[in-house]
């Protein structure tokens, strides 16, 4: 397994040398390894580091902690090294930080060599203050991005969809503005958060107050307010001010939903397991069960998902689509797998439960996932790792 080191190297003077060599000469595959220093890196423990380990060396110097971590991180990240191992006296304090910025994904170790430096006046909660400080400040060379569309009346909705566009997430598939957070992924709360705070100021909501489906690919709904269900949930809805629903997605269509009348509003993320399973319809039924709205107040916006010529689907699962709506598959007579309409799909669930189909925009702000890479994020087209865009909505100030 790949080992990516970092040691912090004005931690320790030259009388500690050995000690810190037998630590890592008893690591037997180290694919990088980094030397950071607030200050300059001392001569004898860079020289001695690149004789033993060759070009798997990058050094830092003269960088602050934190920033210096972040950055070391991001190389290791962009090699995808599973393991890393932090190698200090500052403990305790590291340990705080791999905590903020590191992931279940990784496999982290900081490894003490004398006496444990750190102040005692440090904790996980100042030491995260401290990275949420910095993290505010980074500049991109590029702004945060919103499709919109116009079918959302503006005066009583705000709404959006994110790109790819203006954030700090920098792990490959994943950069720059990643709006969700999994386990599995190398993108930490607190990044995510960041990315969040910036559309937050963009589109002027609160994020504190923002609500994001879990994407389970299912047919359950929650209404803020409520319970959340046990299993999971792909949509959520509220007819609340200070609430901002919204939904993920990276291929899968991601639905804004607004009735001006009810002033209630919901953002789905409807994929082709959730499409099948109805929760175009499951939403509608769920604004005129729980706010009293009617399918012809309703306006329904797709966001960027993934096209009908990119969404090729094995033969075998084709039927649940032409029971929809048998225009929904293209190519299926040919020798390759047919393609889908997703979005095609969707209308007509949409069209069966009411929704007015001059009430549905299913263009403006629905770009192809796939065929945009430098706009938006895809699974299709990435693999692993990938980030998630989000549409969201809420409801303007009370005038």
């Amino acid at each position: 397994m790949a080992l990516g080191v970092l040691l912090l190297a004005d931690d320790f003077d030259k009388s500690e040398k050995d000690e810190i060599f037998e630590v890592l000469k008893a690591e037997k595959s180290i694919d990088k390894i980094i030397l950071m220093g607030t200050g300059y890196i001392p001569d004898y423990l860079s020289q001695s580091v690149k004789e033993l380990f060759k070009d798997t060396v990058l050094e830092i110097q003269n960088t602050d902690l934190i920033a210096g971590f972040h950055f070391a991180k991001n190389h290791l990240d962009n090699s995808m090294c599973p393991e890393i191992k932090i190698i200090c006296k500052h403990k305790q304090k590291m340990k705080f930080i791999c905590q903020v910025f590191f992931t279940p994904a990784v496999n982290w170790n900081v490894v003490a060599v004398g006496e444990d430096i750190s102040s005692s006046s440090e904790t996980l909660e100042s030491t995260t203050e401290s990275v949420r400080d910095y993290l505010s400040k980074i500049q991109t060379s590029d702004e945060v991005r919103i499709l919109q569309s116009k079918k959302i009346p503006n005066d009583v909705f705000y709404h959006g969809f994110t790109t790819r566009t203006g954030g700090i997430s920098s792990i490959p598939g994943m950069k720059s503005l990643n709006m969700l957070y999994t386990t599995a992924k190398r993108d930490p709360p607190i990044i995510i958060q960041e990315n969040r705070r910036r559309v937050g100021l963009k589109a002027n909501f609160d994020t504190e107050t923002l609500f994001v489906a879990k994407a389970v690919h299912g047919n359950t709904v929650h209404v803020i307010g409520t319970d959340p269900p046990e299993d999971g949930y792909d949509g959520v809805t509220s007819d609340k001010f200070g609430i901002t629903c919204a939904a993920p997605g990276a291929d899968c269509v991601i639905i804004l939903f607004a009735d001006p009348i009810r002033r209630a509003f919901a953002a789905v993320h409807s994929g082709w397991k959730g499409t099948v399973a109805n929760l175009p319809s499951e939403t509608v039924k769920t604004m005129r069960d729980k706010f009293g709205c009617q399918s012809k107040d309703i306006f329904v916006v797709m966001g960027p998902s993934i096209c009908k010529h990119c969404f090729d689907f094995g033969k075998d699962g084709i039927k649940q689509f032409e029971d929809i709506n048998p225009q929904c598959v293209l190519n299926n007579n040919s020798e390759k797998n047919p393609t889908v309409d997703l979005k095609l799909a969707i209308r007509t669930l949409l069209e069966y439960n009411g929704i007015l189909p001059e009430n549905i925009d299913d263009t403006s702000s629905s770009l192809c996932t796939v065929e945009h890479p430098e706009l938006l994020y895809s699974y299709r087209r990435d693999g692993r790792p990938f980030g998630n865009q989000i549409g969201f909505i809420g409801l303007n100030s009370p005038s």
